[in-house]
């Protein structure tokens, strides 16, 4: 696929900026997730991106790719929960290129349904250290950056499952609380920031293909085709969207061409959490 065919938008609106993604990397085997994704697109904007994972495979593996195609990338090895190695992160970023522009968490974890009543305090805790702790971890080791810069740009990859039920059995209670509160500390953080030129955004994310479903769905020994034709239903479109459908509209956020958007959610869904389907 050519990088045109990717996004119809103009490539180098972000030339010059810094770009941290979080959650940039998964399994090479697996193609391109949503943060790998948005680490790309960045890079083909014209970013010099920061792809962070907590596996250092994932996360050089997008940033050879990025490299590969003559676009700057470097990778970095972290496990966001931990607020001493999102200072490293920090730090590393500062000293390699004196400044950040953007800070995007597409972070996720333990996105599958698994009902209250199964619920642990381990899952509840792990849920909710990645998809809420993380991104406090990165904000509060980044924001005084931004202020000293006067702008910053944070990006937070949230869902619709922190706002709308999906279906009516088991689901998704630490993920969906945990993205919910980090979607709301990013929004607060731009309105109170505004005046010192930081904005905080947030994508709300619906059905969209990709390896962390089709990891969900081999591990359940589900049928791929079948749980695609279920999802791709759910959507007013008939199809799911792509993670460089998503990792776009992140661009674009990035962007100064979108500087009047702040303390708002973006959806990302076709539709989808506007929808009821049935009789």
């Amino acid at each position: 696929m050519s990088k045109r065919a990717m996004s119809s938008w103009d490539y180098g609106r972000l030339d010059g900026k810094v770009v941290v993604v979080a959650g940039a990397g998964n399994p090479p085997s697996e193609g391109h997730g949503i943060g790998s994704a948005t680490a790309l697109m960045m890079a083909r904007h014209g970013a010099t991106v920061v792809s962070v994972s907590n596996v250092a495979e994932n996360c050089q593996t997008v940033t050879d790719i990025i490299n590969a195609e003559g676009f700057k990338g470097v990778a970095h090895t972290a496990d966001c929960t931990s607020h001493a190695e999102a200072e490293e992160l920090h730090a590393r970023v500062i000293k390699d290129f004196g400044r950040c522009d953007v800070l995007i968490n597409a972070g996720i974890h333990s996105a599958l349904p698994m009902g209250f009543d199964k619920m642990t305090e381990e899952a509840w805790s792990t849920g909710i250290g990645l998809n809420l702790d993380a991104h406090f971890n990165l904000c509060h080791t980044f924001m005084p950056t931004f202020l000293e810069q006067e702008s910053g740009n944070i990006i937070h990859f949230t869902t619709i499952a922190s706002s709308v039920g999906l279906g009516v059995g088991k689901q998704r209670h630490a993920y969906a609380a945990g993205k919910a509160a980090a979607a709301t500390l990013t929004r607060r953080l731009g309105v109170e920031n505004a005046t010192k030129g930081v904005r905080g955004n947030v994508i709300a994310i619906g059905y969209v293909t990709g390896p962390l479903v089709n990891r969900a769905v081999a591990n359940a020994g589900a049928d791929i085709d079948a749980v695609t034709a279920v999802r791709d239903a759910y959507v007013p479109r008939k199809t799911q969207g792509t993670p460089f459908e998503v990792a776009s509209i992140a661009a674009f956020l990035a962007s100064e061409d979108s500087a009047l958007i702040n303390g708002t959610e973006v959806y990302a869904d076709g539709g989808s959490h506007g929808c009821t389907y049935g009789p």
